[in-house]
């Protein structure tokens, strides 16, 4: 007797749940012996849960990774910003001018539509750092000018990214 490929898929869940009666499964299986088309969407359905475990596997793995590169630039730009503002008293004040543009097209790749945190950050580390040895006004001199420094830099990585084509996720 010959059954439909439509009554063995609906008889497939029952088998495999081992909630089919004996008689069942034993047609289903002589089924799946002779038919090759009911067997490979039987074989592309037992796969299919574990490619889903794999790919659920894989999205946390990639979440992992995106959380440690976004706290590890993060900690690159206050670092880079306490760098700058511990230049200011010294020879190497100069080199901000260099330090406060990378911050802030860092900034902008890191934190795209929020980039605008990124001079508001160095504007308030750099005038904290600073307020300690060189009293209130130059402080802020400098904090503005550094905040304008890595506000340009944002401007340039967006240039850049706009110039490459580069697809910027939103």
């Amino acid at each position: 007797m010959k059954i439909s490929c439509e009554v063995i898929q609906d008889l497939l869940p029952l088998v495999q749940d081992q909630v089919a009666s004996e008689a069942s499964c034993v047609l289903v299986q002589e089924h799946l012996q002779t038919c090759e088309a009911c067997r490979n969407r039987q074989l592309q359905k037992d796969a299919a849960p574990e490619q889903q475990a794999q790919e659920r596997m894989e999205q946390r793995m990639l979440r992992a990774m995106r959380k440690a590169i976004f706290l590890s630039g993060v900690a690159l730009l206050a670092a880079g910003a306490l760098l700058g503002a511990a230049l200011t008293d010294s020879m190497g004040v100069f080199y901000n001018f260099i330090l406060m543009p990378v911050l802030g097209i860092l900034g902008m790749w890191l934190l795209r539509k929020k980039s605008f945190l990124v001079p508001a950050g160095v504007f308030l580390l750099s005038y904290l750092v600073q307020v300690p040895g060189m009293g209130w006004s130059a402080p802020l001199f400098y904090a503005v000018i550094y905040a304008l420094f890595s506000g340009l830099g944002i401007g340039i990585g967006f240039l850049l990214s706009f110039a490459f084509g580069k697809e910027r996720r939103t």
